[in-house]
């Protein structure tokens, strides 16, 4: 707990945590907040002149974790791309010539490749931001990163979630400040970028390619693209699956584990130099040479970037300080990525790095000195066992927060696939250099790629465990503060063994079961009426720990797979459905008006319409003759007619509420 008041990273890391989850776009109390921090700046210096010890003391935390916090709203406002004039999104436009440059690819879906793009002008005006490209598979051309195309479309918005519980792919891009689409049909290919980056990436495509000819089987060279050049592109979704159920999903995707071997095969390979004058500098210098060098290979992806950084800033204090500091470097580097790129709070992957190297970091040294192995081969299997444990109890609630789901057989995975994890990089590394140099030795294709058959076979037959798997389990952000809160409490209580920091443990546990009879308290009292953002109709009316669904004689496979986001964290258990067309809700009575009961409208004024499924009616007269409170036009309708109904609601003043624009329709 010292490290609070001694560290100043750490305090003005919690400014910046701070910040970033209250963010400010009021300029007057921004204003406000700088102009607080002055006068502390300057009551700071005259209680030091009076050598006032506690008074400064607090001060000094309360100025620093203000400095943070202002910080952190500066940087966002820098970091907002919408704040740059020529943004695109600022510029009105329909379908125009619009020029760009592909900057990164990234997943594929069945029909398009996608990509990542800078847009340069939009109708030969100067224009800046970046966009989301899908290009038709059948497209004539094979595109890389770093062509600049000339094409005529629409810039979209990026689809909004079904639910409000659902994965909002809208908000997940404009993190990554991406805010509108285009599907290019018609192109023109214009040139190619010459920049430094572009260069590295298409001479990375050129690797890519050569390793697609390579004679070793498709799984293999998927896994190799994936951990070695960060490409995910010829990931199947069938090892996708595997690795996901198997609680192993981070090691196809190039994280920290990977830079980390990376980073003791660097340390070894250069430790000769620390035995030479000034050896320790040339040394470390190499080491993160060769650490960014490969973060700028692999693309720079913001999860290869968070941990070269964290990487870096552990070799630089063991060069400066001359011993192993390691939870200081993480929290200055967190500090420092926040500072730069605020968003990345709000990355999922970011949060489970952190929440995996911390745990790591605070517990293992606990728990090793309590194993006494003398055996080296034994040691390193204890470690790889401990380390995946701590790490997986680290990642735990947000797991279950995000992804809803607890591998049990996470423990026989991750101690099989992490300890011949060297292997498969070093191995694969091999393999990519003799692609590239040597036309010969065919067998060491043929035997890495026997090794990862059978490497993928196991992960595959412990996936297919089913019954070690814990699916659609509700886990509430106040969960997740309880869990770290026990785990702080278990912290201080095995890092001191005092019985005063026992029963604060316990405390912590008892704040964790009173929180979870409050959470279950709270989903039987809650109601809830939800029409969803889907082009297949779905009403539900929730109560307490039953759900409804409105207006349906039974229930598709599409409508099963919208209902579960709203069942797990909502905890309901019982599902009935209810053909009726008209319904009560609070004090609002609903009509659903589809082509299947336009005979039976009840004429009932002061209703709230829901209109679904294209109805063909005189909508003008049956606004006239209901006279409602409200429309609710959901996205189960043809755009042209929620033009034509929008609009009629407009002329005759008559609220309206579009879902496909807007988003889910919710009513708490």
């Amino acid at each position: 707990m010292k490290l609070i008041y001694t560290y100043i990273p750490f305090q003005v890391l919690l400014g910046v945590l701070f910040g970033i989850l209250f963010p400010i776009n009021n300029t007057l109390v921004l204003g406000l907040s700088f102009g607080l921090l002055m006068l502390l700046f300057v009551v700071l210096i005259v209680l030091n002149k009076k050598k006032s010890r506690f008074g400064n003391t607090s001060l000094f935390f309360v100025f620093i974790v203000l400095f943070g916090c202002c910080a952190s709203w500066c940087s966002q406002f820098l970091n907002n791309d919408l704040n740059v004039k020529n943004h695109y999104r600022h510029q009105n436009f329909g379908k125009e010539n619009i020029e760009l440059t592909l900057s990164q690819k990234i997943k594929s879906s069945k029909k398009y490749f996608r990509f990542y793009a800078n847009v340069n002008a939009i109708h030969h005006q100067k224009s800046y931001g970046k966009i989301l490209v899908e290009i038709p598979k059948n497209a004539k051309d094979s595109l890389q990163i770093g062509d600049q195309l000339l094409c005529k479309s629409n810039i979209n918005n990026i689809n909004l979630p079904t639910s409000p519980y659902d994965f909002n792919y809208r908000s997940y891009l404009e993190n990554k400040d991406v805010y509108g689409k285009i599907r290019l049909e018609n192109y023109l290919l214009k040139g190619t970028s010459i920049s430094v980056l572009m260069r590295i990436q298409r001479f990375r495509n050129r690797i890519v390619e050569q390793l697609q000819k390579a004679k070793i089987s498709e799984n293999t060279k998927g896994l190799m693209m994936a951990m070695l050049l960060g490409d995910r592109e010829s990931i199947s979704d069938e090892m996708q699956t595997s690795f996901t159920d198997a609680g192993v999903v981070h090691l196809i995707a190039i994280s920290g584990m990977h830079v980390g071997v990376l980073y003791l095969l660097l340390l070894f390979t250069f430790g000769f130099l620390k035995r030479i004058k000034y050896g320790n500098y040339v040394y470390v210098f190499l080491v993160l040479t060769c650490l960014w060098c490969f973060a700028i290979f692999s693309g720079l992806s913001s999860s290869v970037v968070r941990c070269v950084t964290m990487f870096s800033f552990i070799s630089v204090s063991k060069l400066v300080y001359r011993k192993n500091l390691l939870l200081e470097p993480i929290i200055s580097s967190m500090l420092v990525l926040l500072l730069v790129k605020p968003n990345f709070l709000l990355d999922v992957g970011f949060q489970l790095s952190y929440a995996a190297v911390i745990s790591i970091v605070v517990f293992y040294p606990l728990l090793a000195k309590r194993i006494n192995l003398k055996n080296k081969i034994a040691k390193y299997f204890m470690d790889v066992l401990l380390v995946s444990i701590i790490a997986q109890l680290g990642v735990l609630p947000l797991s279950l927060y995000y992804f809803h789901q607890f591998p049990f057989q996470f423990l026989i995975a991750n101690f099989f696939a992490v300890s011949l994890l060297p292997l498969v990089l070093y191995g694969g590394l091999i393999v990519l250099l003799k692609l590239l140099f040597v036309n010969s030795l065919f067998w060491v294709e043929k035997a890495f790629d026997t090794f990862i058959i059978f490497y993928l076979n196991i992960i595959q037959q412990l996936s297919a465990i089913d019954t070690l798997i814990v699916r659609e389990v509700f886990f509430s952000v106040s969960y997740i503060m309880c869990y770290y809160l026990v785990a702080l409490g278990l912290w201080l209580w095995m890092s001191t063994s005092k019985s005063r920091n026992f029963a604060l443990f316990l405390g912590t546990i008892v704040i964790f079961q009173l929180t979870c009879l409050y959470q279950n308290y709270q989903a039987v009292q809650k109601e809830e009426l939800l029409i969803y953002n889907n082009y297949t109709s779905l009403i539900t009316l929730r109560k307490g720990t039953k759900l409804y669904v409105i207006g349906k004689d039974s229930l598709t496979a599409r409508d099963c797979f919208n209902l579960t986001s709203n069942k797990v964290r909502n905890q309901t258990k019982d599902t009935k459905i209810i053909e009726n067309k008209i319904f009560k809700y609070r004090e609002n009575r609903y009509l659903v008006v589809s082509q299947k009961n336009l005979k039976s409208v009840v004429k009932e004024s002061n209703m709230i319409l829901i209109i679904t499924e294209n109805p063909k009616v005189n909508f003008e007269r049956l606004l006239k003759e209901i006279q409602p409170k409200k429309v609710v036009i959901d996205a189960s309708n043809y755009a042209n007619n929620v033009l034509k109904w929008k609009s009629t609601c407009k002329k005759l003043q008559v609220p309206s509420y579009v879902i496909a624009e807007k988003g889910a329709f919710i009513i708490p």
